[in-house]
């Protein structure tokens, strides 16, 4: 029999969070919401167990902030309501995995991401979903057969992506995350065996480098399609029997 343990998230009384909501209206949560003495907080209990949650795993619901990342510029707004619905479900699939303060992150996120829609912004929509993104990727188990390390390096290239479409460019926030993606590659390069794909991929960050510094929108762009690509690569060189998972 597996043991159950439980989160309390303290909520504002301005009212419940995204995530909280969710997790209350369909995961049957063993204490509702319950107003302070003082009026003021909330207490939302979230068991920690996350058979009991969902069997939506992390790696599918990454895939789901991975999807509005992607479709923020091109989705018509029925689309990325239908996204944003998705990836809030995929969270509260797995909130019984995330500690407090990624929840209160996490939820965070999806907030920014539906203000986003809302206002029809999608540069906005792509970065508050590309961080729901880091966050869930970041909970993988440190033993998973692909590394964290690989699933960050394609946050940084999503993130590069959408520096570079949006209005202005953010050239800075492109370069901080390429600085990002050198920290993740240099934590797994030495595992990487396979000689061509090394070189490839450290290129790839050399090219990001070079495009970013002179501001060449066009081929940084080409640059950042190539790291995600490779980064695909990656996935396939320590997972090569199974495709779109991480454990």
């Amino acid at each position: 029999m597996s043991n159950w343990r439980f989160k309390t998230l303290r909520i504002s009384q301005i009212g419940l969070p995204l995530l909280a909501v969710a997790v209350l209206s369909g995961c049957g949560s063993s204490q509702s919401p319950k107003a302070g003495t003082d009026g003021g907080d909330q207490t939302v209990v979230v068991p920690q167990n996350e058979t009991a949650i969902s069997p939506i795993g992390l790696a599918a619901a990454a895939e789901n902030f991975e999807a509005l990342t992607e479709k923020a510029f091109i989705a018509k707004p029925d689309e990325l309501a239908l996204l944003f619905t998705k990836a809030q479900e995929s969270a509260t699939g797995i909130a019984g995995q995330l500690d407090p303060e990624a929840i209160k992150s996490l939820d965070g996120r999806l907030k920014d991401v539906k203000t986003a829609i809302d206002a029809g912004k999608p540069s906005d929509i792509a970065l508050a979903a590309v961080e729901g993104y880091k966050l869930i990727v970041s909970a993988f188990p440190p033993d998973a057969k692909i590394p964290v390390a690989v699933s960050l390096l394609d946050y940084a290239g999503f993130r590069i992506q959408a520096d570079l479409k949006s209005d202005p460019k953010r050239w800075s926030d492109a370069q901080e995350a390429t600085k990002f993606a050198h920290q993740q590659w240099d934590e797994i390069k030495g595992r990487v065996t396979d000689p061509g794909l090394n070189k490839r991929f450290a290129d790839s960050l050399t090219s990001l480098d070079e495009y970013l510094s002179v501001k060449n929108e066009e081929m940084a762009a080409k640059a950042a399609v190539t790291e995600l690509d490779l980064v695909d690569e990656l996935e396939g060189f320590f997972r090569p029997t199974t495709k779109n998972t991480s454990f």
